[in-house]
């Protein structure tokens, strides 16, 4: 005998799929953010809590060598900066430990950044570089409305008490990108600024150009160009003009060598070139996967894009930088917390509702950095999520296409 339609199946189906679903609305999606985020924040007071009992420069991960980059700048001429020899006396100096080497790579505009700090003492200059770049990357994150919960979220995250104690300029590399894309729709110019900005650290940008073109976003990538060409003038005039071709000669060297040295933190790059090495593929076969990630990732920010520089998109583009790239690592992840505070953003604003999969993606890339920072384990976790999290975003933007719903652009005054 077949059920009625209303009858007990349809009904327990009906049940089934309102378990499995989860507003961000809805008190039980608070309930469980709560849990969570009450974990992540004391898993941040610790973490920080455990790094001021160390002091610096000790307990706050690259701060010195940033520092140090900084001061070397101010008493020494900036092109010998890429003189591995040089560098490391003038850093012995300054109290570097002997065993320790921190060489410097970047292109030659980051010193923008560094040189002001490297005028203030060490421990000064670490808390400056925090203050500075996180009110910033919380802009990024959740814009204008510093009510919202996602202001919490993205303060309770593990990428942020991360980002603290590594101190690195991820704070400003992330709102950078996050921001130039949020303004590169309503604010063209100034989002273009913040994207030539972040010239300092390419690595993170690979896929910004086709993001730009494939959403036609000229007056953007114009203002970016300029600004990168701006920084390229301004670096020159103040460093002198050899400071770039002394760049790229180094850059090559200090690319072997950081291939040659980089087993020690391996387990702390989230990328799809260290998830084979950890796995024990070959090196070559590595480095082809590699590149067909990028080629991949490129491939779905473009398809991301063509519909407009959409919320989705954004947060795509912030997960797949991480994919395309080679070169990052942890405290980069900073980005993909933007991009899981923009996925729920986007489906709180539909009035849509996350699976119980799409949850459980977020929750392991917010948890995967933890797992990156204790080491105990060769399986690319973070790398996974990274992968699965992107898989959520191109299914979610899939079934907004077929279905013929309008998406939300991405919005500077608004999370």
């Amino acid at each position: 005998m077949s059920e009625q339609p209303g009858g007990p199946v349809p009904a327990i189906a009906g049940d089934l799929a309102a378990a499995l679903s989860w507003r961000p609305a809805s008190d039980k999606f608070r309930l469980l953010a709560g849990i969570f985020l009450a974990f992540f924040a004391a898993y941040g007071v610790i973490d920080l809590a455990v790094a001021a009992a160390r002091g610096w420069p000790d307990g706050f991960g690259d701060s010195f060598s940033l520092w140090s980059w900084g001061r070397f700048v101010n008493d020494h001429p900036a092109a010998e900066i890429y003189d591995p020899a040089a560098l490391h006396s003038a850093q012995l100096s300054l109290g570097m430990d002997p065993g320790a080497a921190y060489p410097f790579g970047y292109p030659p505009s980051y010193l923008l950044v560094l040189w002001p700090f490297g005028q203030l003492p060490g421990a000064v200059a670490c808390a400056a570089m925090i203050a500075v770049g996180l009110p910033f990357y919380l802009w990024a994150s959740v814009g204008a409305n510093w009510r919202s919960p996602a202001l919490f979220a993205a303060l309770a995250a593990p990428t942020t008490a991360i980002g603290m104690v590594s101190v690195q300029t991820s704070f400003l590399a992330a709102a950078l990108l996050a921001g130039g894309m949020r303004l590169a729709a309503t604010r063209p110019v100034a989002g273009g600024v913040l994207i030539g900005l972040l010239t300092y650290k390419p690595q993170l940008g690979l896929l910004v150009p086709v993001a730009l073109v494939a959403a036609r976003l000229w007056r953007t990538m114009a203002s970016a160009a300029a600004t990168a060409i701006l920084l390229v003038l301004l670096t020159s005039l103040l460093f002198g003009g050899a400071i770039w071709p002394t760049w790229l000669a180094a850059l090559f060297a200090f690319s072997r060598e950081f291939a040659a040295e980089s087993s020690q933190i391996r387990h702390l790059m989230p990328t799809i070139l260290v998830a084979l090495l950890q796995l024990g593929v070959a090196p070559a076969m590595a480095q082809l996967a590699q590149l067909a990630g990028t080629a991949a990732a490129a491939a779905i920010v473009w398809t991301l894009f063509r519909s407009g520089p959409q919320q989705l998109a954004g947060a795509g583009l912030l997960v797949a930088a991480l994919l395309a790239t080679p070169y990052g690592f942890l405290y980069d992840m900073q980005i993909v917390t933007i991009a899981a505070i923009w996925i729920i953003a986007e489906r709180h604003s539909a009035r849509g509702a996350l699976g119980t999969g799409e949850v459980l993606v977020i929750i392991l890339t917010l948890i995967s950095p933890i797992v990156l920072v204790a080491g105990t384990s060769n399986f690319p976790l973070a790398t996974l999520a990274l992968i699965l999290l992107l898989g959520v975003i191109v299914r979610r933007c899939r079934r907004l296409r077929s279905e013929a719903q309008p998406a939300r652009l991405l919005d500077p005054t608004r999370w």
